[in-house]
């Protein structure tokens, strides 16, 4: 790309050259030996020269509309070289758009187009299998658009609409404008847009950013995204410029083909060994593949959404020492996954009780991944994920460890006791991993080695008792005696507890 303050383009003998080759026939054409602005590929569309002015790409098709269109077209992308004739062409009827659709986008990440009405005010997100549009917000020339383009007033007509994928956002671009809109995916609580704080728009007329020194005057039309840059067609000018996304001119190229200029351009960075532009005339029905002034300057999808959290998903609840599976999926701030997140995971738990497993240090495939996770400490518990480069990048959920089956029971007594004298014993179920088994259900006897002694029913528990019952229990002989419980179906179920006997002392004698 020429960079600005370096000249202008039209002096430019390389560029003027290029142009001249390429009025030729390129057939066979090698993109690596291609420069930026040469056409890489040239498609006609099966429609002809109808007007027309929104092309998209999704990674794999070409779509397009007929200008209001009510029918999304999608074909092949073409090989290198042309032209040539559309391949794989299909028609998807447009529903919920009353006045059609111009200039669209692709969202990588919600998989979608952005697109905009006919009325010039209308933004839908468009589904690219079904053609549904549903109505995202309304533009209101009054509040939305300050400054009307700078040209007149805003046209309906839009020309160029580009979602960017780095902070979810939408570029505006009606023809003849000046002014390029900077809106927000989600509307306001009237359903109006919101203009993006700092960054409202970019203006294409104020010297030094300006495209008057490379046009001749200042109009923009297309716009795309997808990195750090804008890349924006001068209306009716055969140059393309670069801008950021505070309104620097940076530079620009001049298309290497003559006649109509195109009106929007869609990121391929996927297709052919350089990365392209596609540019779509708005009346002599073709598709090019312009080269961009570096290889992947602007990604297809306006770059998809980048992580900015983790959703962490687990059953509500688990047995202790049970195994579970932990989803974890990349998400972009508005909760869309993001399938390119190369992070890697560190798992941490609230339960940091022996026996726990956590999943060793793991990335995820496509932006998700499935985990086993064990935790052994009863009650409310957390699991965590967080990118072990960027700690906000990190998501929880919370698990309810219900304990598991009784593995032990533990007889709660005092150490010492009176003679003839009743006092209570707590007996409890234990898990393996001690928490309190809720759940026992079995029936427990009573032994000691006092054989006077006065021992409890044999009794069972029940859900009332939470995994935990008290006894009366009365001992009789000195100087120690112990006391037995044990679970009558499984007798590895028990626990004894000894106590000093003490003999009650006399009554105080009378005055």
């Amino acid at each position: 790309m020429k960079r600005a303050g370096a000249g202008s383009p039209r002096l430019n003998g390389l560029l003027i050259l290029a142009l001249v080759v390429l009025q030729l026939p390129i057939a066979g054409a090698q993109p690596a030996l291609a420069a930026p602005g040469d056409v890489i590929a040239d498609v006609a569309t099966p429609e002809g020269q109808v007007l027309s002015k929104s092309i998209a790409f999704d990674g794999r098709y070409l779509y397009y509309t007929e200008y209001n269109g009510t029918v999304l077209h999608r074909i092949d992308t073409p090989p290198a070289g042309g032209p040539s004739a559309a391949t794989g062409h299909i028609d998807i009827a447009i529903t919920g758009a009353p006045s059609g659709i111009n200039a669209m986008s692709y969202d990588a990440g919600r998989d979608l187009f952005w697109a905009a009405g006919g009325d010039g005010v209308s933004i839908y997100e468009l589904d690219k299998t079904t053609g549904i549009a549903t109505l995202a917000f309304t533009i209101d020339p009054a509040t939305n658009r300050p400054g009307d383009c700078k040209y007149l007033t805003c046209s309906s007509e839009i020309n160029g609409l580009a979602y960017d994928g780095t902070d979810d956002t939408l570029w505006y671009s009606p023809d003849a404008t000046m002014r390029v809109y900077h809106y927000h995916t989600y509307a306001s609580a009237a359903g109006s847009a919101v203009l993006v704080d700092g960054t409202p728009y970019v203006d294409v007329d104020v010297p030094p950013n300006d495209m008057t020194p490379e046009c001749g005057y200042d109009e923009a039309s297309g716009v795309a995204v997808g990195g750090d840059d804008l890349f924006i067609l001068g209306g009716g000018c055969p140059y393309l410029f670069e801008y950021t996304k505070t309104g620097t001119k940076l530079g620009w190229i001049q298309y290497a083909y003559p006649g109509q200029s195109p009106w929007e351009i869609a990121c391929d960075n996927l297709t052919y060994p350089v990365s392209v532009f596609w540019a779509r005339d708005a009346y002599y029905g073709h598709i090019r593949a312009i080269q961009q002034p570096a290889s992947g300057a602007c990604g297809y999808g306006g770059l998809p959404p980048v992580a900015r959290t983790l959703k962490v998903t687990a059953p509500a609840s688990v047995n202790a020492g049970q195994p579970m599976t932990v989803t974890v999926v990349a998400e972009d701030l508005r909760g869309n996954p993001v399938p390119q997140y190369g992070g890697t995971l560190h798992f941490t738990s609230s339960d940091t009780s022996s026996g726990v497993v956590l999943p060793a240090d793991s990335s995820l495939t496509n932006g998700q991944g499935t985990f086993s996770v064990t935790l052994t400490k009863a009650g409310a518990q957390t699991v965590t994920a967080t990118d072990t480069a960027t700690a906000s990048i990190t998501g929880s959920v919370s698990v309810t460890v219900k304990p598991g089956a009784a593995a032990s029971l533990t007889l709660g007594a005092p150490a010492t006791a009176t003679v003839n004298q009743s006092f209570n014993v707590t007996v409890t179920a234990k898990d393996r991993y001690g928490n309190v088994a809720t759940g026992y259900r079995g029936t427990v006897q009573f032994t000691s080695s006092d054989l006077l002694a006065t021992l409890p029913a044999n009794y069972t528990f029940t859900a009332g008792d939470g995994g935990a019952h008290s006894f009366s229990v009365t001992l009789v002989t000195p100087p120690s005696e112990s006391v037995t419980v044990t679970d009558t179906a499984n007798a590895s179920l028990t626990a004894s507890a000894r106590m000093t006997m003490k003999v009650a002392a006399p009554p105080a004698a009378g005055p």
